[in-house]
């Protein structure tokens, strides 16, 4: 996952979890999961888990 983190344009493509990294124009809202966990829910209704690094970084990158 490190080298398509590092390969894919970080402008598009952002790493949510150890495992998943999602389009960013895919990304239609983020939701609480249950105490300090979120989930990404992509516009065609999946949901991706979103690690607690991950939203953070999440929310500064989209200005949250």
């Amino acid at each position: 996952m490190t080298y398509y983190e590092q390969t894919l344009d970080n402008s598009l493509f952002f790493r949510t979890h150890r495992s998943f990294i999602i389009n960013l124009q895919h990304l239609n809202k983020i939701e609480p999961l249950e105490k300090n966990t979120f989930v990404v829910i992509l516009k065609n209704g999946k949901k991706v888990p979103l690690s607690r690094t991950g939203y953070s970084k999440i929310k500064e990158l989209l200005g949250i």
